[in-house]
């Protein structure tokens, strides 16, 4: 609705910084080329299915590494390259909760 999702978290690999059960609010409008490393985005997993994860950088061509906030989440290589196509928003604001039910994995 109006370029925002609402998606709720599962999973603790984003925890501390997002709690499983939380909700955050993503965009689906914006330039690719204004990604950074630290920005924390929803994408499309070739394996994984839909993830949130945090940008840990962007190569020379154009392809986001990215990584979990908790130690045991996997690894930049594990996760691997992901193409910008990939990418299904930008997570702008995280409204933590505590019940352990949800969609979208962390």
């Amino acid at each position: 609705m109006f370029g925002f999702n609402i998606w709720r978290v599962t999973g603790h690999s984003m925890s501390p910084a997002i709690p499983d059960g939380s909700y955050v609010v993503a965009t689906r409008w914006f330039r690719l080329s204004m990604l950074r490393p630290g920005q924390r985005v929803i994408l499309n997993h070739d394996t994984h299915g839909q993830m949130i994860k945090t940008i840990e950088f962007i190569d020379r061509t154009g392809t986001v590494w990215c990584r979990g906030e908790n130690p045991l989440s996997l690894s930049v290589a594990q996760i691997g390259p992901v193409n910008k196509a990939q990418i299904l928003g930008r997570v702008l604001l995280v409204i933590p909760c505590h019940s352990s039910t949800g969609s979208a994995r962390a």
